[in-house]
């Protein structure tokens, strides 16, 4: 899937066939664009490139909002057929453990070939969800809303993303009462909040609202971005062989459970500090 960043304009492309398979030109083309918020832009007027070839530029501001896009092109008449495909838009700011210019250095990829740029950024994204599920929580510090279950009189609220590092709030979600939080004790590793003296937490329902900070720092950590830089080379040899790059050969690989790919040990091993126990 292509991914572009939020103030870039796109220039999506089609190709139009008859039923023998030759290129034809449409009677009538149009585009349809579904956004993130399932509201929808068409074009009726793509620019043909020559018999059958057409392309549609897309206006920054026609795909101004984060998330998912999905679109069809709608031949009618002469090559009449539907044809789709999907997009996204991120946010150029947002936290990457490798940069797509390291990730093309890694692999001896020249910076002006942009081929691969694509495949390579959904590459990154995807080892990034793999590392982050490996550690248990973001890589860079960030702030995290979580609603949390906590029986009447429990002494121990336990979120989900490590390691935690601040309480920013608590909040009753049956009342909206706010908890205190000048008495917490707080253990980073396991994301525990407990109270110092033993106190428990008082609120009227069964759950509450935690606002808190997770990561691992305001900089992605040398072993994180090394570890991406090595499972990002296995993956794509796996597809593309080696890339003006000897392969090492010989590497073992282990699969983890709820990874959909095996992970190189020395890259693994690189994640040892950092890794949930579950997977050490």
């Amino acid at each position: 899937m292509s991914r572009y960043p939020q103030g870039q304009p796109i220039t999506l492309s089609t190709t139009v066939k008859n039923q023998a398979g030759a290129l034809v030109n449409a009677t009538g083309l149009t585009l349809t664009v579904s956004k993130p918020d399932a509201s929808t832009q068409s074009y009726s007027s793509p620019t043909n490139d020559g018999t059958g070839l057409y392309h549609q530029d897309i206006p920054t501001g026609d795909i101004n909002l984060l998330g998912h896009y999905t679109y069809k092109w709608v031949a009618t008449g002469t090559g009449a057929g539907v044809s789709y495909s999907n997009f996204e838009v991120f946010d150029p700011l947002e936290v990457s453990v490798l940069s797509l210019q390291d990730a093309k250095d890694h692999l001896n990829i020249p910076q002006a070939t942009t081929t691969y740029d694509s495949e390579l950024q959904s590459k990154i994204a995807t080892i990034q969800a793999g590392l982050e599920k490996l550690t248990g929580g973001p890589i860079i510090t960030r702030t995290v809303t979580e609603r949390v279950p906590c029986p009447y009189g429990h002494g121990a609220i336990a979120v989900r993303q490590r390691p935690l590092v601040a309480v920013t709030s608590i909040t009753d979600v049956a009342s909206g009462v706010a908890q205190s939080t000048s008495d917490l004790e707080v253990d980073t590793t396991s994301g525990i909040i407990r109270r110092k003296l033993g106190w428990p937490f008082l609120g009227r329902g069964g759950a509450y609202t935690v606002v808190y900070t997770a990561g691992w720092g305001v900089a992605v950590p040398a072993a994180m971005n090394e570890f991406a830089r090595n499972v990002l080379e296995h993956l794509w040899q796996t597809q593309h062989g080696p890339w003006a790059r000897p392969s090492i050969g010989g590497e073992e690989t282990v699969t983890l459970p709820g990874f959909g790919y095996a992970i190189p040990n020395r890259a693994l091993e690189l994640l040892a500090p950092f890794m949930l126990e579950a997977y050490v």
